[in-house]
């Protein structure tokens, strides 16, 4: 049986990068993005085979979306949901100097509403192997931060990895698998900051590496955070 994904903010950078790997392997692909976002691209993946792609309009942080969107996936079941929703944060990236409403963007973003929304699609995974994967950075493990900086970044992604982790001993019963993936520092708008910086790889070794994690661990039913190369990160 053909695979199937929902790929949560799949409208741009590494969201469209995923749907457009995941398609060209043959999977089922359902996209989702913010009302009123540009979803040309993402309609464009389709145009070989229409039957394998549909898009859906969802906004993580906006918890009275759920239900309507919900309602749009009906009966359907994913092999699959990945949640792809980030941002980078205000620019300043310091502790001392955010504001209460950055924090709550970025949290917000980063990880309460990702969570929010997966625990809402158990359901709408398939019983036999069903697999959540959340797109995380290596600057969410605390063992790994000896430099510091990146307040608000960092600490978005621990928190994503905390919950995504609570959500795997939640759910261990139905042998959910939870995946946690560092795509490493891609070529996409918010990973050079519109320019801003170099990245460290480009946007398709990037989407293959994250893709090929995926396929290799999916219905594991175990917790793993990893890099897009599938090395194992320490939390």
């Amino acid at each position: 049986m053909t695979p199937s994904i929902l790929i949560v903010a799949a409208e741009r950078g590494l969201g469209l990068g995923l749907a457009r790997q995941f398609f060209a392997r043959g999977w089922h692909v359902t996209g989702t993005a913010r009302r009123g976002a540009d979803v040309a691209e993402l309609r464009a993946i389709g145009d070989t085979d229409p039957r394998r792609l549909a898009v859906a309009t969802i906004d993580v942080t906006r918890p009275e979306e759920i239900p309507d969107f919900l309602a749009t996936l009906g009966e359907r079941r994913f092999d699959v949901a990945f949640l792809n929703a980030g941002i980078w944060g205000a620019m300043h990236q310091s502790a001392v100097q955010a504001t209460a409403e950055e924090v709550s963007d970025i949290m917000m973003t980063n990880a309460f509403g990702p969570i929010r929304l997966a625990h809402h699609l158990v359901d709408h995974l398939v019983a036999d192997h069903p697999t959540l994967a959340f797109m995380t950075s290596h600057r969410g493990s605390t063992t790994l931060n000896e430099e510091g900086g990146l307040e608000l970044y960092r600490a978005s992604k621990a928190a994503l990895n905390m919950l995504a982790r609570g959500m795997h001993a939640r759910h261990r019963a139905l042998g959910l698998t939870v995946l946690s993936i560092h795509p490493g520092w891609a070529r996409t708008a918010m990973g050079t900051l519109d320019g801003a910086v170099e990245p460290e790889i480009e946007l398709e070794p990037s989407v293959r590496g994250v893709a090929d994690v995926v396929e290799r661990h999916r219905g594991s039913a175990l917790n793993r955070y990893l890099d897009y190369r599938d090395t194992p990160l320490p939390w």
